[in-house]
């Protein structure tokens, strides 16, 4: 297992996005935010590329309380992520319209989670298979160790895992069929592989029966 503590957040972003390529100024606007935070976007601010693929963080200015939370973090439906303003090292999921979930990750592993799962559909090259037979899902992640992360509820209840390894990152979830889970999924999982080489990914296409896209 990888630890997420492990894991250089400046030093993983370099890596797979480049070297920044805007001055090293801090990001206005962020002193009324934990530290932690304040340093992600201190580090955003020095590139000129999104440094997400899905979930968007808010602007510093734009993070206020919404039912005892200051949410920091969302995605396109309408699952939003918090710091409790007591213990701003405890980090919360929740929905729009829901209660708060506290996670098992303090803040700065969960910025460490968060950019290495987006990496994965940030990712240069990828592969990507909606129903892929466990047996198979093993080859797939040969080359990778998995990453010690905590259970979120997004993007399913059910969870997903992260594996890592030399210029690859591999999520892991319940499979699924238009958009929900499987009825039945028993046995099989989606897949999704990205990587910083294409050359990473040519032992995938020599496993059978896996319809990658």
């Amino acid at each position: 297992m990888i630890d997420l503590p492990s894991i250089g957040l400046a030093q993983f972003i370099a890596k797979w996005y480049g070297p920044p390529d805007r001055p090293m100024d801090r990001a206005l606007g962020c002193d009324h935010l934990p530290v932690p935070l304040r340093a992600w976007h201190d580090l955003a601010a020095t590139y000129s590329v999104p440094l997400l693929g899905i979930k968007r963080f808010l602007p510093p200015a734009d993070i206020n309380l919404r039912n005892g939370k200051m949410v920091f973090l969302s995605d396109p439906a309408d699952a939003i992520w918090g710091f409790d303003p007591r213990d701003p090292m405890s980090v919360y999921e929740g929905r729009l319209h829901g209660d708060w979930v506290k996670i098992s990750e303090p803040l700065p592993e969960f910025l460490i989670h968060n950019a290495l799962g987006e990496a994965v559909y940030n990712a240069p090259f990828a592969k990507i298979c909606d129903s892929v037979e466990n047996a198979k899902v093993t080859e797939i992640l040969a080359p990778m160790k998995e990453v010690a992360i905590g259970a979120w509820n997004w993007p399913d209840s059910r969870g997903h895992r992260l594996f890592m390894g030399p210029n690859v990152i591999a999520e892991v979830g319940p499979a699924i069929s238009g958009g929900t889970p499987l009825e039945d999924s028993s046995g099989y999982s989606e897949v999704q592989v990205g990587a910083l080489t294409p050359s990473t990914l040519v032992h995938l296409d020599e496993i059978p029966g896996i319809g990658w896209f």
